[in-house]
């Protein structure tokens, strides 16, 4: 049963990690376990938070001032925490990026964020990132240096540092209002923006959410979720910190590699997407496995399906906690809590969290709605993003004069303050707990050869909950075929954001002033589906 609610400290990434290991300096706190073949290392709170010091004392050391940008390109390595608080306690910037983005992705955050520092891991799932970094790096004007994470390049970057003093370092005056991360997402509507993080906002949400999930200290928490999300890098990385639980993170996701994490080092908690669950029935059916030491499941991203929560608490007795969020409110909104009724744990994405403002209005007006009346979903108050970097327009457009931060999600709240999310205002696609701008992918579309135009809609998908499905009009002239336009967009976008399905068309429906009518699009391709 959860405590009273904590109050809002406002701390800086780097006090949260220095309290962790002032209050539990021996115990674990980061693991990781070769049974992908990754790196095996246990680092107590006490090592985790000296090594994060000394890359702190290295990038001071590499000339990177109190809010510069610096980039990380990589999976869940051991160095990706190491760079996330050592940029903390230097006062830099992070910035994230997915390890499925191609040369021209990472180009345009790069230069979007004026990053002057980028740290890459050279290969990724058999990618050369290390030639596409330097690809994109000689584009950005403001890029000073990029760095390899392997052992000799890292191992010198690191070494730099020993000619910094600890004096220097704690005399780097960062603040809970300070920026600590820009993350950048594809947000309410429009191409990639870079949404600015505060230090107070990232801590207080961490703290609040390991809160509301009920989470222990001592506790061992298995985690999937990517770092470049705010999922592994704020909830499952600081909500761990929070309560002194054990991180235990994938390098990347991996079924058989979860489980036997879990079952070997007897995890207590796993945080994973529904599509990341999925993966593990299958593979515990396979391969077997039990899971047995579980209590707790922490999820959210996109919808989770109450069936798949059922089976999960009918086998491995579990409870969940379900959390709804978007990356410009740091990231949670709502969440469910382990203590409510199982209905509303899985039924329902829960409360607002502890002195968090939200309501649902009026899309067209925004005037705020009865209980019960669907509506947009706003949040107001201390998580919401500082704004988004360079682009005021886009800010603008995404919190409103008086402070509300629009979603464009659709839901309701009942008259407990459980929210339910109904559907989306805007045409984002969320796979598998990605964002996907259906624009970006329509510009990448009409830049194949023999393509008129294209219109991408998200239809369901029973592994990712959503993909993208595209409309093509082609050249009368062109004989490209579905297969080719699909197959013409590997290297131009991250594979992810390719459509699932492509189907040539003579045109779209449209509205009467031309507008495209991309609800009727996705009524034709449901329809087709359901007579096959």
């Amino acid at each position: 049963m959860m405590t009273a609610d904590p109050s809002l400290r406002a701390l800086t990434c780097g006090a949260l990690l220095d309290e962790a290991a002032a209050s539990s300096a021996v115990r674990d706190a980061l693991v990781y376990c070769a049974y992908d073949e990754g790196p095996t290392l246990r680092w107590s709170y006490a090592q985790l938070r000296d090594r994060a010091r000394a890359v702190g004392r290295a990038l001071l050391a590499s000339d990177v001032a109190h809010g510069d940008r610096v980039a990380v390109w990589a999976t869940n390595l051991p160095e990706w925490f190491l760079l996330q608080f050592g940029c903390a306690y230097a006062g830099v910037v992070l910035v994230p990026l997915n390890p499925l983005y191609r040369a021209a992705e990472v180009a345009y955050v790069l230069q979007k964020a004026q990053v002057s520092m980028l740290f890459v891991e050279p290969t990724s799932r058999g990618a050369d990132l290390w030639s596409l970094a330097i690809e994109a790096a000689g584009e950005v004007p403001t890029m000073r240096e990029v760095v390899a994470i392997d052992e000799a390049r890292w191992d010198e970057f690191v070494a730099r540092g020993s000619a910094v003093a600890d004096e220097r370092l704690d005399a780097a005056e960062v603040s809970g209002t300070d920026i600590a991360q820009i993350q950048f997402t594809s947000g309410t509507t429009g191409a990639p923006k870079g949404a600015m993080l505060r230090h107070g906002a990232l801590t207080d949400n961490a703290r609040l959410f390991a809160h509301r999930a009920e989470l222990r200290s001592g506790w061992r928490l298995c985690s999937g979720m990517p770092q470049y999300h705010c999922g592994g890098s704020v909830l499952a990385t600081m909500g761990a910190l929070a309560v002194g639980a054990t991180l235990m993170p994938l390098v990347t996701f991996d079924a058989r590699t979860a489980i036997d994490t879990v079952d070997t080092e007897l995890a207590e908690v796993l945080c994973a997407v529904p599509t990341m669950m999925l993966a593990i029935e299958g593979e515990l059916g396979r391969n077997g496995g039990s899971l047995a030491s579980l209590e707790r499941v922490v999820t959210g991203g996109s919808l989770v399906p109450p069936d798949i929560a059922r089976r999960w608490r009918e086998r491995f007795g579990v409870s969940f906690s379900i959390t709804y969020g978007l990356t410009e409110a740091s990231p949670v909104i709502t969440q469910s809590s382990p203590s409510d009724a199982f209905e509303l744990q899985v039924g329902t994405v829960g409360r607002a969290l502890p002195h968090v403002e939200c309501d649902v209005a009026d899309v067209y007006t925004g005037t705020a709605l009865e209980v019960g009346e669907q509506g947009e979903v706003r949040v107001r108050g201390w998580q919401v993003m500082a704004g988004y970097f360079g682009d005021e327009a886009a800010t603008a457009e995404a919190i409103t004069p008086d402070g509300w931060l629009r979603t464009g999600d659709l839901g309701h709240l009942d008259a407990d303050g459980y929210l339910r999310i109904t559907g989306r205002a805007k045409d984002m696609i969320i796979r598998g707990g990605e964002n996907l701008d259906p624009a970006e992918i329509e510009t990448a579309l009409r830049a194949v050869e023999g393509v008129i135009d294209a219109c991408v809609v998200g239809v369901p998908d029973d592994r990712y909950g959503e993909v993208p499905a595209a409309f093509v009009r082609v050249a009368e002239e062109a004989t490209i075929d579905a297969d080719a336009i699909r197959h013409a967009l590997d290297g131009r976008i991250a594979r992810f954001k390719i459509p699932a399905k492509v189907e040539i068309v003579d045109g779209f429906p449209l509205t009467g002033s031309g507008k495209v009518q991309k609800f009727k699009l996705r009524e034709q391709f449901l329809a087709a589906a359901a007579r096959r």
